[in-house]
Parts: C-alpha cells; sequence; structure tokens
C-alpha cells in the first residue's frame, strides 16, 4: 500500500519538527512554514490528511481551511487545525471554516496521532462505500456539497462525451479545469476505482441500456459508445456482465 501523505504547515520550526519526527515512521511528511506555501503544495500534491495551525504569516489557518475545502480539487482533504485558542467562539470558527478536527495547543501527541489514523481511516471506508454505489446511485452519493458537486459535473461530462472514442481523462481534465494527475489524485481520494477504468465502465453500462432498448447490432452499439474495435468491446463487456453482447441482447430483447 502506498504510503499516505501529510502535510503539516506550522510556522512555528520547533513544533513543525516535533510533529513531523512523530509521525515520519508511519506516513509521508510534506512541510510548510505558512498558509500560503501550504496551499500552493496542498493543491499540487493532494495530500492524504493535513494538520495546519491558525495563527500564520501570509495566510492564517482558517482562511487556508476555507480555501481547501471550497476548491474542487481539494475539497475532500481532512483537515486538524492546531491553535493556542481555546474559547469556543474559536473553535466554532474553525469547524464552520471545514476543519474536521480543532485541537487546542499544548496538545497530545497521541491524541494527535488518534485523530489522524481515525479521519483516514474513515476517508478510506467511505471510498469503498462510494466505489460500490457509484454505479448504482451516481449522484446519490454521500459526500460534501463542493465533491458532490465535482462528481454530478464529470459524471455528465462523461455522459455527454460516450461515443467520442478519443475523449479520454486528458479531455476529462481539460473540461473540469485541472489537470491530469490532480484529476487522477483527486478521483482516486474519492472513489476506489481508477478513473479510466469507470470511464470504460460507463461506456460498458450505456451499451448495455441501448442493447436491451434499441434495434441495433453489436457493432453499431459498440461505435455508439466510443469502441473503435468491436471485438475488445465484446470482451470487456462480456468482463463486466458475464455475457457476451449477443447474449445479452437474447436475453433482453426476448
Amino acid at each position: 500500500m502506498m504510503e499516505k501523505k501529510i502535510l503539516i504547515i506550522e510556522d512555528s520550526e520547533e513544533i513543525r519538527d516535533f510533529i513531523k519526527t512523530c509521525l515520519e515512521t508511519e506516513y509521508s511528511i510534506l512541510e510548510a512554514a505558512n498558509g500560503l506555501t501550504g496551499w500552493e503544495i496542498a493543491v499540487n500534491e493532494l495530500p492524504d490528511l493535513i494538520v495546519t495551525d491558525v495563527m500564520m504569516p501570509e495566510m492564517d489557518g482558517k482562511q487556508f481551511c476555507y480555501n481547501l475545502k471550497n476548491d474542487e480539487r481539494t475539497s475532500h482533504i481532512p483537515v486538524i487545525m492546531l491553535t493556542a485558542k481555546v474559547e469556543v467562539e474559536d473553535q466554532i470558527e474553525g469547524l464552520e471554516q471545514g476543519a474536521d478536527v480543532y485541537l487546542t495547543k499544548p496538545f497530545n501527541i497521541y491524541l494527535l496521532k488518534t485523530y489522524i489514523n481515525n479521519l483516514i481511516k474513515s476517508k478510506e471506508v467511505l471510498r469503498h462505500k462510494y466505489s460500490q454505489k457509484l454505479f448504482f446511485e451516481p449522484l446519490d452519493i454521500e459526500i460534501g456539497t463542493v465533491d458532490k458537486k465535482f462528481m454530478e459535473r464529470l459524471m455528465r461530462l462523461v455522459e455527454d462525451n460516450l461515443e467520442k472514442s478519443e475523449f479520454g481523462v486528458l479531455d476529462l481534465s481539460k473540461e473540469l479545469g485541472m489537470s491530469k494527475s490532480v484529476l487522477y489524485k483527486k478521483f482516486d481520494a474519492l472513489v476506489k476505482i481508477p478513473i479510466a477504468e469507470f470511464l470504460k465502465s460507463m461506456r460498458l453500462k450505456r451499451a448495455a441500456v441501448i442493447l436491451a432498448n434499441d434495434k441495433l447490432n453489436v457493432s453499431e452499439v459498440a461505435w455508439k459508445v466510443g469502441f473503435n474495435d468491436p471485438k475488445y468491446f465484446g470482451r470487456e463487456f462480456k468482463k463486466m456482465f458475464g455475457k457476451s453482447p449477443s447474449e445479452y441482447i437474447t436475453d433482453t430483447r426476448s
């Protein structure tokens, strides 16, 4: 399993080094000394979790968290916010900006590690759940508003371009306004299915609907859903549905 990546954003080098030393045996660590640098790293690297201070130069933790949770590229990333402010109002404000956990300084490192472990495990459980639900209720997955809008937009783009055999991940990333690498990471963080496999499965599911309802032959259906090679289409269709397109036609049209 690939090592999980954690970004630590903390202007105190001493605290940053302390957290890094406590976590680096279990996670791959990224570091930033202020919110602005942290934001740049978050967008480019898409870490699995972020630990951020509140009071920092360039961009404070609350603004950072707001930006993170309202950007399609990064909205899925869990955030633990560290602060010396102990007032309930400050904690509420931090949580309202999207922080998943608000931990006051001085903090217990074992408590921090427990929060990190639980948040990452929770994300993994949700990835499995979304992977299963996506094929049956694609626009009814229980995720945050920004992530749901992202998935809805992605699904519509795929649906609108299924007939174009050349339409792939690069085209999808351009339409979504993010780099190919960021799209790969974003999709992988939400759904435990490689995005190229997801695109293929969408084409095959559309093919199944057409085969069952339209009077088209197998080759015509293959071309209609973006497969230039009917034989390859037939093999992939059987892998997914357990029967060849011809058998599927016989079973569903009879």
